[in-house]
């Protein structure tokens, strides 16, 4: 009689373990008790495709004095509504500072060669700021053109992620 107890208790247990002998492939409603629950925040984010992303151009004030550094900054912000993956690698991202003409004036990426890796996670309407300090001298594709002082004047700034740009923003050196 024992026998058959412990017998009965162990087949109780093996039960219990392995669940209610549905197959493991059967569906199973989200939120049974005791169930685990896929949460989207557990599965790898896809990659952010381009009409999820906004980018921006900012300066830290509308005006600068000659001599001045410059701050720049690009801002990426995932608009969609979901966390996505987006490559930042340094060469990818650009900030361009042209006349309002549109002649070239300086880039972050005449003189800087280095590619860096980063791929982060883009929360959804949380910016990523890239700071730049230019140093308001002039520059072109490869470094190989003589680096000068820019004039006082009106200028432009323009962020680059890819093929997305943003819109210019306006900004003043002042003697």
């Amino acid at each position: 009689m024992s026998l058959l107890v412990v017998a009965l208790l162990g087949w109780g247990v093996i039960a219990l373990v392995a669940g209610s002998g549905e197959p493991e492939s059967a569906p199973r409603a989200a939120g049974t008790p005791g169930q685990p629950v896929a949460v989207a925040a557990d599965s790898t984010p896809q990659a952010c495709p381009d009409e999820a992303m906004r980018v921006a151009a900012e300066t830290g004030q509308p005006a600068f004095r000659v001599g001045e550094r410059i701050a720049l900054a690009v801002v990426v912000t995932n608009t969609s509504p979901r966390p996505c993956l987006r490559d930042l690698n340094r060469m990818l991202r650009e900030i361009e500072v042209t006349t309002p003409a549109g002649r070239h004036v300086w880039s972050s990426n005449d003189c800087y060669a280095e590619s860096t890796n980063e791929q982060p996670v883009l929360e959804p309407g949380k910016p990523v700021r890239n700071d730049v300090l230019w140093a308001g001298l002039t520059s072109a594709p490869g470094c190989a053109a003589r680096q000068d002082r820019v004039p006082p004047g009106d200028y432009v700034a323009v962020a680059r992620l890819t093929s997305l740009t943003s819109a210019p923003v306006p900004f003043r050196v002042v003697p």
